[in-house]
């Protein structure tokens, strides 16, 4: 039977210290105000709400991660926006959905424009 060393690092804690490292870097640039990514979108505010005329209230918020991010953009509210597409005339065609719940109810389309 082969003895292995108890302090040998495996690639999971590897990945885990990599993805912690990155999550910080992310908290200590979204911090300084000029480095945040610069796109706005809407969502429904969750839980569903009405305004005072009876309409579902909307949320129209900022991405909270810094500049630059390849991912989909992410609000305080934790709701992500993923681009399905772009129009011909930069108009950007997105769906909103919850990060703790994938694809649950709230979830739906939004143009911007």
């Amino acid at each position: 039977m082969i003895e292995w060393p108890a302090n040998l690092r495996g690639t999971d804690d590897f990945a885990a210290e990599v993805a912690l490292a990155r999550r910080g870097r992310q908290g200590h640039l979204a911090s300084a105000a000029s480095s945040l990514c610069p796109r706005r979108f809407t969502h429904p505010r969750q839980p569903t709400r009405f305004d005072e005329r009876g309409f579902l209230a909307i949320d129209t918020c900022r991405c909270v991660l810094p500049s630059g991010h390849d991912n989909g953009c992410v609000c305080v509210h934790a709701m992500e926006r993923r681009v399905l597409r772009v129009d011909a005339d930069g108009r950007e065609h997105y769906a909103t959905r919850p990060l703790a719940n994938r694809g649950g109810a709230g979830s739906g389309t939004h143009s911007v424009g």
